[in-house]
């Protein structure tokens, strides 16, 4: 159960910043780049167009920066649930 609240609070936490990202993504296309064509995608097709961009790179990125995560996390409890026993057997 704990685990699946980490993962929906990740979840609204990616999705919320992907709104951000999203916005400021169109933002920097008008401004910065003085390119006021793109003005018309800041319209709400515009920000979906570009959130359904955004939002699955971050997820795609998660998982790339994820992939050893378990494996470390198996090592860790190796060695905790090791060291556990040694203190165990001293008390």
């Amino acid at each position: 159960m704990r685990t699946m609240h980490h993962i929906n609070r990740k979840l609204i936490l990616t999705l919320i910043f992907s709104l951000l990202v999203s916005v400021a993504a169109i933002i920097h296309g008008i401004f910065i780049d003085l390119d006021l064509s793109q003005l018309k995608r800041f319209t709400i097709e515009g920000f979906f167009l570009t959130f359904m961009i955004v939002f699955p790179s971050i997820l795609l990125l998660e998982w790339i920066f994820d992939l050893n995560n378990k494996e470390e996390f198996k090592i860790l409890e190796k060695k905790v649930s090791s060291l556990e026993k040694k203190l165990n057997k001293k008390s």
